[in-house]
C-alpha cells in the first residue's frame, strides 16, 4: 500500500481530527456507489430471470410460444440489449468510482503527511522545495480524482436509471404483450 511506506511519509502520525470528517464523507459516497453497483447487478439478474425462468421455461405451452414470439421481437431484443449494456456500464462506473474514491483518500493522506513534514523542516532546509512540490502534486492529483469521481457517480446513476427502465419495459413487453395476444 503506497500510503504506508517511508517514501510516502508513512511514519508520520496524523491526528484523527485532521481526516475524520473527510473519511466520513468518502464513506457515504462509497456506500452510495456500492448501492448503485448492487442495484445494477440486481437488474442484470432480473434479465437473467426473465430469459431463463419466464421465456425459455414457458415454451412448452401455447402461451409459452406466444411469450417466446413476443420476446424475440426486434423491439424487445433492442430494449433488452440497451438495458443490459446500460446496467453493465452502471456497474463498471460504480466500481470505478469506488477505486478512485479510495485513491482520493490516498492523495489526501499523502498531502497531509507531506504538509506536516514540510512544516516541521526549518526555513532554510533544501528539502522544503521538494516537499512543496509533493504537496502541490498531491493536491492536483486529489482534485483530478475528485472530478473524475463526480462524473463516474453521475454516470453510474444515469446508466442505472436507463437500465432499470429497460428492465421494466422488457418485462412489460414480454409479460403483458403475451396477455394481449
Amino acid at each position: 500500500m503506497r500510503t504506508l511506506t517511508e517514501k510516502y511519509f508513512g511514519g508520520l502520525p496524523l491526528e484523527k481530527e485532521e481526516y475524520e470528517a473527510d473519511f466520513a464523507v468518502v464513506d457515504k459516497y462509497q456506500s452510495f456507489s456500492a448501492e448503485l453497483l448492487r442495484l445494477s447487478l440486481l437488474g442484470l439478474a432480473g434479465y437473467g430471470f426473465l430469459i431463463a425462468n419466464i421465456v425459455l421455461k414457458a415454451t412448452s405451452s401455447a402461451q409459452g410460444e406466444v411469450l417466446l414470439r413476443i420476446f424475440l421481437q426486434t423491439s424487445t431484443i433492442f430494449v433488452l440489449s440497451i438495458g443490459a449494456v446500460a446496467l453493465g456500464i452502471a456497474s463498471a462506473t460504480a466500481l470505478g468510482h469506488r477505486y478512485f474514491a479510495t485513491d482520493c483518500i490516498t492523495h489526501f493522506v499523502r498531502r497531509l503527511r507531506a504538509g506536516k513534514r514540510y512544516d516541521a523542516l526549518p526555513e532554510g532546509d533544501t528539502n522544503r522545495a521538494a516537499l512543496a512540490q509533493v504537496v502541490m502534486h498531491e493536491q492536483w492529483s486529489l482534485e483530478k480524482d475528485v472530478r473524475l469521481c463526480r462524473w463516474l457517480l453521475i454516470s453510474a446513476s444515469l446508466f442505472l436509471i436507463i437500465g432499470a427502465a429497460c428492465v421494466a419495459l422488457s418485462f412489460a413487453s414480454t409479460l403483458f404483450g403475451a396477455r394481449l395476444s
